[in-house]
């Protein structure tokens, strides 16, 4: 199956939070709905949506992209959209789940719909995420970018995914490389040790090598086996 896909480069810098939803068909299917990575001053919208896009719909799976907003962000607003993002996609009958699939700050956007949302995702897929906003291994630039240099500790920590973890927080899948420079290993870690603490489900991947923001390419093959990996837990959560 050939997936069309277009590209608006209006959408690397959305001003405000929208979603462009592809359904494969009529028939009711579960929805994947992705978030490109960019540390919140960009979206990787091509590397980090379409090309994701494109293997997910092969897959059968419906999909969406969500171009947030970034630069001059304000935070409850910013839920907010992802509130009615959230409540328009459950309205819609060909969908019946819904995982959100998110890349380094998109991932942080991901988690930000399982934890923040009084109605939650049925599933994250983290790729070498961004989570923490404190030290010492927090992301500098995405939470300066997402709440402002001048921002206090205690909103970074409202911020921080692994400091809102509960029990209703949806499974999730995690990868990330050992190798990544940019966003440190720890960050899924740290993750990963709050979600068993809470017993929720989770999944985690680590590899030795790969750079930041892989996504798909082909520069490490062994790290693609994330796509497979991935692609079982999905059937796992289908109901």
């Amino acid at each position: 199956m050939k997936i069309k896909t277009t590209f608006d480069s209006l959408l690397e810098k959305p001003k405000k939070t929208t979603y462009r939803l592809q359904l494969i068909d009529e028939a009711v299917r579960p929805l994947i709905l992705i978030c490109p990575g960019g540390g919140y001053t960009h979206l990787a919208y091509e590397k980090e949506g379409l090309a994701i896009q494109a293997w997910l719909q092969q897959k059968g799976y419906h999909t969406g992209i969500l171009a947030y907003q970034v630069q001059n962000i304000q935070p409850t607003t910013f839920l907010n959209d992802l509130k009615n993002v959230m409540m328009a996609l459950r309205q819609q009958p060909q969908i019946s789940q819904i995982f959100v699939l998110g890349f380094s700050a998109g991932a942080h956007v991901a988690g930000l719909f399982g934890t923040k949302l009084d109605h939650q995702p049925d599933g994250l897929l983290l790729a070498y995420p961004v989570v923490s906003f404190v030290e010492p291994f927090s992301h500098q630039g995405s939470w300066q970018n997402f709440l402002g240099e001048d921002a206090h500790f205690a909103d970074r920590t409202n911020y921080s995914l692994e400091r809102n973890i509960t029990k209703t927080t949806p499974p999730c899948f995690i990868w990330h490389t050992i190798a990544d420079q940019a966003v440190p290993v720890e960050n899924s870690l740290c993750l990963v040790q709050a979600l068993k603490a809470q017993q929720v489900p989770v999944e985690c991947h680590l590899f030795p090598e790969g750079r930041h923001g892989l996504g798909i390419l082909p520069e490490e093959p062994h790290v693609l086996q994330w796509q497979g990996l991935a692609e079982n837990w999905l059937k796992k959560q289908r109901k």
